[in-house]
């Protein structure tokens, strides 16, 4: 048996269908799905939605000897890429796997859960960084510059970002790591 990956087009919001209609036959089929969160204001509530990443298409894991009349006659279904008239092409089972790992990893999914699963907490996200730092005060403690204090005029990234210090009687723009300063009490 010569099991390979191959990706299925579906018909128009049928992807659950066919993968349903598959995974009857005994076949490995996937369908690489993401979660959205949103906030619905007038009713206060968090909504999440469940989308596909590839709109109509789907990973089967099949032989196509064997399985390409079953499979096509599924309800759903409208082909196996690259279509008729040409044979099916396997897909990279290696890209398949990586794909199922990132969504069994969350790395997909814009959510409140999948953020705190991936570590990123409103602490250490860029918007909360330039929320929090931009136009506060904070003390140079490395480099040429430690010691000095000054006002946070923007946040390039994570890690760098740029303060206006005071030298010489004037404010001058110094680009600095965020490792290199610390936030000073207003």
């Amino acid at each position: 048996m010569n099991k390979r990956w191959h990706v299925i087009e579906t018909k128009a919001k049928a992807e659950r269908l066919a993968r349903d209609e598959i995974a009857k036959l005994g076949l490995d089929a996937y369908l690489p799905e993401y979660q959205i969160e949103r906030f619905n204001r007038r009713k206060r509530v968090t909504i999440i939605n469940t989308l596909c990443h590839f709109p109509r298409y789907l990973f089967v894991e099949m032989d196509v000897a064997r399985d390409t009349g079953r499979v096509l006659a599924c309800r759903g279904v409208a082909d196996i890429l690259p279509g008729i008239p040409l044979s099916p092409q396997p897909v990279p089972a290696k890209d398949v796997l990586e794909l199922r790992a990132a969504q069994a990893a969350h790395l997909f999914d814009d959510t409140d859960k999948a953020r705190r699963l991936r570590g990123e907490t409103v602490k250490n996200t860029l918007a909360a960084t330039r929320k929090r730092l931009i136009g506060g005060r904070v003390r140079v403690t490395a480099g040429p510059f430690a010691g000095h204090r000054g006002d946070v005029e923007a946040v390039q990234s994570l890690e760098r970002l740029t303060v206006l210090i005071s030298l010489f009687g004037r404010p001058t723009e110094v680009n600095l790591e965020t490792n290199q300063i610390e936030e000073i009490a207003a």
